[in-house]
């Protein structure tokens, strides 16, 4: 299964970087205009590289040391080379957004650890603007960077020694945000310098799963082939009219679950242990948000989402082996959650980044049953089979439990806008702020 998981995670990727090549190569392609208002205007095409030194954060015991080669990871180096493009500044992308560009990238980083993780190689998407112009060669900018890495070691544990640290995937998500000083050498060439986080994660399809985070300083240059350069000007939005879109997505995914033998037995019991396969996990969001301006939209969403391998620490059959655990099958309504978000949505060519804030309004919780003796019983009929005497009168207590799925979660998600009011979506959900959650990877719709 971890097989098929990375199969699905490397061909989302490819849809994802085969979409942004397609629009990278059109100027004419829009998803909020009509025909009329698109512009065939030649494209300016850039190249770039850029190295980061990088202080890996030391978040786990594996990084600390606790390693099979017994060594501490707290540093390390990447280097990548990209090609971006700019639209016309006569085109209705090149008005409204006049210093955004977007476009794909290839890279390979090290740890100097090879041993331990490898040297994963990031194929990504990238995007990028001005914040503030300090002259009129000087200026403030940020680029991201989405895409997947491939190369890891995985960390092989088993359920007695599993630490949950390490890598669980020789293929991980790769994301990166750099905010950086830009310096106009010439019309053509460009010098860029300052702070960028990574973060690398499987998503939660595989375990160990704790994410890499890195911090570091980039250096990089860009060189301008063809087109125009980057005018000095604002943006022009005077064609602009603000007003309310309507996005419906679709989304599915795996993960993975782990589960407390303690939740459902009398003792104390071990830590979390990994439930053997993944499970299948889907939802549908509806999210009206109000356009202020081209750039930023906000609204609140209504978010549905089944989870197939939620809540079955109450569940799991105390006799089985811990090697092969056996649960009882959970309540169709223990396995779904609606709830609303808060939702600010910020839009540039070709993609949009969605950022959610929610909490579960329905989120059902299981429940156990306890008998006089202590014994848990998933289903209290019979009630005479946990009766010692074999008489019909023994009292259970019913004692609820909380739901997995709900309290508070957190939405990051990628559109990639591909033709009028399609798009791709990838996203990840996080519980709580720290707890990982599952991958979202679908497509939506915009209504307008």
């Amino acid at each position: 299964m971890t097989h098929l998981l990375t199969k699905f995670l490397s061909a989302g990727v490819s849809v994802l970087l085969l979409a942004v090549a397609c629009l990278s190569a059109r100027a004419d392609v829009s998803v909020s205009v009509p025909d009329s208002a698109y512009c065939s205007d030649k494209v300016a095409g850039e190249i770039g590289v850029a190295f980061t030194p990088a202080y890996v954060m030391p978040t786990n015991r594996f990084l600390r040391g606790d390693n099979p080669a017994g060594s501490r990871i707290d540093a390390s180096m990447s280097a990548r080379a990209q090609y971006v493009m700019r639209f016309a500044p006569s085109s209705h992308y090149g008005r409204w957004y006049p210093y955004a560009y977007q476009g794909l990238g290839v890279g390979v980083t090290s740890f100097f650890k090879s041993g331990i993780f490898g040297s994963p190689v990031e194929i990504y998407a990238t995007q990028g603007s001005r914040i503030a112009s300090l002259s009129k060669r000087l200026s403030v900018d940020y680029e991201w960077n989405f895409g997947a890495s491939f190369g890891w070691k995985r960390s092989e544990w088993t359920n007695t020694d599993r630490s949950l640290d390490g890598v669980g995937s020789s293929i991980n998500a790769y994301i990166s945000l750099a905010f950086m000083l830009s310096y106009q050498a010439s019309p053509r060439l460009t010098f860029r310098l300052g702070p960028e986080i990574t973060h690398y994660s499987n998503g939660n399809t595989s375990l160990p799963n704790p994410g890499i985070n890195r911090v570091g300083l980039r250096l990089a240059a860009s060189y301008r082939l063809h087109g125009v350069s980057v005018r000095s000007v604002a943006a022009d939005w005077s064609d602009f009219k603000p007003g309310v879109i309507y996005d419906l997505t679709m989304w599915g995914a795996w993960r993975k679950w782990g589960y407390y033998p303690s939740v459902n037995s009398s003792g104390a019991g071990p830590g979390m242990i990994e439930v053997p396969g993944s499970f299948g996990v889907c939802g549908i969001n509806f999210n009206p948000l109000y356009r202020f301006n081209p750039v930023v939209a906000a609204g609140v969403s209504l978010d549905f989402m089944y989870d197939d391998g939620a809540n079955l620490s109450p569940h799991y059959e105390a006799a089985s082996d811990a090697d092969d655990p056996k649960f009882y099958r959970q309540s169709f309504k223990e396995r779904v959650m609606g709830g609303l978000s808060v939702r600010v949505e910020i839009s540039m060519p070709v993609f949009s980044i969605n950022i959610g804030l929610g909490h579960s309004v329905y989120a059902p919780g299981p429940a156990t049953f306890t008998s006089e003796y202590g014994e848990i019983v998933d289903d209290p009929v019979p009630m005479h089979a946990f009766s010692r005497s074999g008489s019909d009168d023994t009292s259970l207590v019913k004692v609820k439990h909380r739901s997995d799925l709900s309290g508070l979660y957190q939405t990051f998600t990628l559109k990639t806008h591909i033709w009028r009011g399609l798009y791709l979506n990838t996203g990840y959900r996080l519980v709580k702020f720290s707890k990982p959650g599952n991958l979202m990877l679908g497509l939506g719709y915009r209504f307008q």
